[in-house]
């Protein structure tokens, strides 16, 4: 306990402090149909929409082919899920991404299962 009789932030997998789950985020899998002519059609579906916690850790801008493209990493934390995977996707609806898509790198469960760590990339070629 803090001296103002809060609890301190807990780290190494013992919870999460809800506050910190301020951002909202869309998970989402890549769904596999055939259209009627018989191709394959990809289109992505909504998994869970949940609280996280975004962190930017870096950006880049790239020139190719004349075209200014930039590339963003995060980091977001939620609460436990069993069914992530680098498959899935996550879209960002933050004050300044109006529906960002990020790619899923890294899916890091805490030893005891309570969060999860999603290390994200998003712009070239990622999503």
């Amino acid at each position: 306990m803090e001296a103002n009789g809060r609890n301190q932030e807990t780290t190494g997998g013992q919870g999460m402090r809800a506050g910190r789950l301020r951002h909202r985020i869309t998970i989402q899998k890549n769904e596999q149909s055939r259209s009627p002519m018989g191709s394959v059609i990809n289109k992505w579906q909504d998994v869970a929409e949940v609280w996280a916690e975004v962190q930017p850790i870096s950006g880049r801008e790239l020139v190719a082919s004349g075209a200014v493209l930039s590339e963003a990493t995060v980091r977001i934390w939620l609460r436990y899920r069993d069914d992530i995977t680098t498959t899935n996707r996550i879209v960002y609806q933050g004050a300044s991404t109006h529906g960002k898509t990020f790619a899923i790198v890294a899916v890091i469960p805490d030893p005891k299962h309570t969060r999860l760590e999603l290390l994200c990339k998003g712009g070239v070629k990622y999503v």
